[in-house]
């Protein structure tokens, strides 16, 4: 069978460094394996869907429209407009359309009522498969009047392998982080579903560095500590290196009620220096907890909550032992369950069973 990935972001210069070799596998979803596992995928991108990006990441994947149709099953991670021209408009049964969630629930809980509900609703009607990676995904969907039948929960893999092996390297170079040798906490995610503000409560007046990956969207009009060291438009590249320097990892996000950002904001976030062995904190979600046992794999503390994630810091700063111990687990754990191979077998299954 023949199956295209239409990813929401640009793959291609990333695709490129996974060959070299540069990069961990954890942004191709599997991609990579699928030609071991019996199915022939490959992904496209043009010009014009990138151009057309700046305007909305869901109308990037119109211009595939007629392209999809060599297509058995057609594997995205947006582009809703797509789904309900093909499904909804024209009638098409083929391809089959099987989406990786992270904000339809979302989408529809943003625009409660009007157009853009009612386009929403029948665009999501139209998929195929909806691959929820969290379990806490499920409900709101069926509530929304998703048929259950269409909903499966597998839960997301990253190159744990990759990222388990990764040295503990020096931090060198330009875009160097840390290269004073200093121990810092980290941060990382450019998603909106982000609580930096919390974080920022919570690390204001420690007499230790913290370091945040993202972008500028993400920590608009925030005060930011002194503290508090910002970098935007980090490399992935760098990104194993920078695990592996950190003291430990926060991933610090809104509460289910803020429907800003993914779903699933953090998953990436937490699982990633999981893998390294670094220990984490991050934010009791539902949609967390089918990854992270609370002080088992990591520490969970309240969304939103600025005092408890400062006790959560400050014993892991007091407590190396501590902070080794989570690592540890949270690495078996993972290297055990959250791989990109193992998502990449569920994929493959999944799109099997539309032949």
């Amino acid at each position: 069978m023949r199956v295209l990935y239409l990813y929401a972001g640009s793959r291609k210069a990333f695709y490129e460094k996974w060959r070299q070799g540069l990069v961990p596998d954890t942004q191709l979803l599997g991609l990579n394996y699928m030609e071991k596992l019996g199915v022939d995928a490959e992904f496209i991108e043009w010009r014009l869907p990138e151009l057309l990006r700046r305007v909305s990441f869901n109308l990037v994947h119109l211009p595939y429209l007629f392209a999809i149709k060599k297509y058995d099953v057609v594997f995205l991670c947006a582009g809703l407009p797509l789904v309900f021209l093909a499904k909804k408009i024209l009638r098409w049964k083929s391809p089959k359309f099987v989406i990786y969630n992270t904000y339809l629930a979302n989408a529809l809980k943003r625009h409660p009522r009007g157009i853009l509900h009612w386009l929403n609703k029948k665009a999501i009607e139209g998929l195929d498969v909806i691959v929820c990676t969290a379990r806490a995904q499920i409900q709101p969907l069926i509530d929304a009047g998703i048929a259950p039948e269409k909903i499966t929960f597998r839960t997301i893999g990253i190159d744990a392998k990759r990222l388990a092996t990764t040295a503990r390297l020096p931090m060198l170079g330009a875009s160097n982080i840390g290269s004073r040798g200093e121990p810092f906490i980290l941060s990382v995610g450019r998603d909106l579903g982000r609580d930096y503000k919390t974080l920022f409560d919570a690390v204001r007046g420690l007499d230790v560095k913290v370091i945040v990956a993202t972008k500028p969207e993400a920590i608009a009009g925030l005060s930011i500590p002194p503290n508090v060291e910002i970098r935007f438009h980090v490399p992935y590249e760098e990104m194993p290196a920078l695990y592996q320097n950190a003291l430990f990892v926060v991933t610090s996000l809104k509460s289910t009620d803020n429907h800003e950002g993914s779903e699933t904001s953090g998953q990436y976030g937490y699982l990633e220096p999981m893998a390294a062995g670094i220990a984490v904190i991050a934010t009791d979600k539902p949609v967390v907890r089918d990854y992270i046992e609370h002080d088992n794999t990591g520490i969970l503390i309240p969304p939103e909550n600025a005092s408890a994630l400062r006790a959560a810091i400050e014993k892991l700063l007091a407590d190396e032992s501590l902070r080794t111990r989570l690592g540890q687990i949270a690495q078996q754990k993972v290297l055990a369950e959250f791989t990109s191979e193992h998502w990449a077998r569920s994929l493959a299954e999944i799109f099997k069973s539309l032949e």
